[in-house]
């Protein structure tokens, strides 16, 4: 069930998972600020709504909390939460870890290095070894998962929007590709999703559902 596939028929619904009524903050709430190198920022600044790093980061807005799941997108707020916190990504709960390193699923995808998964980067949250055996029985792609133990899950940049000051507002642009923190270029950014990178990891068999 990892928020990067879509699931048909889910028995549980990730933390991390998006709703279809859960929206993004609107554009006029956005605007520039000088620092003093010009930078994206909100009209009315929130103590959470930038990173250590200086990065900013999106807002969602939720009014009816009736809306569906939508399995292959994450809410930003609450895959920054576990990521950065290490938490599961499906219970909330602290995610699995031994003296190995932290449980994370993972894949090996295009731009990986090839020292993969050494050095790679995810924006999947880790799990607990339980929600991490849900995953694993009910994601159609569950054959391309292989579990992780990771000693050093670094912090290593964000994606997220992009934007472009035209003089009297903010335009945003498509996607961008992820961004080490440092780039310059996240000053125009609207980040939504926290990337780490992993170092000393050993591959693993998916433990029993009694371990840590």
């Amino acid at each position: 069930m990892m928020a990067r596939y879509a699931i048909s028929r889910p028995t549980v619904t990730p933390f991390v998972i998006a709703y279809d009524d859960e929206q993004g903050g609107p554009l006029k709430d956005l605007t520039i600020e000088f620092t003093p190198t010009p930078r994206l920022a909100y009209k009315v600044m929130q103590p959470e709504d930038r990173d250590p790093f200086g990065v900013l980061w999106a807002r969602v807005e939720r009014d009816s909390a009736k809306g569906r799941p939508i399995f292959n997108s994450m809410n930003s707020e609450r895959q920054r939460e576990c990521m950065h916190d290490l938490l599961c990504q499906v219970c909330a709960e602290p995610a699995s870890r031994t003296e190995d390193g932290w449980l994370f699923l993972h894949w090996r995808m295009p731009q990986d290095p090839p020292t993969w998964p050494e050095g790679s980067l995810t924006n999947m949250p880790p799990l607990c070894v339980k929600c991490a055996r849900v995953a694993v029985e009910q994601c159609p792609h569950a054959g391309r998962f292989v579990p992780l133990r990771v000693k050093m899950p670094r912090l290593w940049g964000v994606s997220g929007t992009a934007y472009t000051w035209t003089g009297t507002t903010w335009l945003s642009n498509d996607r961008i590709p992820w961004l080490r923190y440092g780039d310059d270029s996240l000053r125009s950014v609207l980040a939504s999703q926290l990337i780490r990178e992993l170092r000393r990891v050993t591959v693993v068999d998916l433990p029993r559902a009694s371990s840590p």
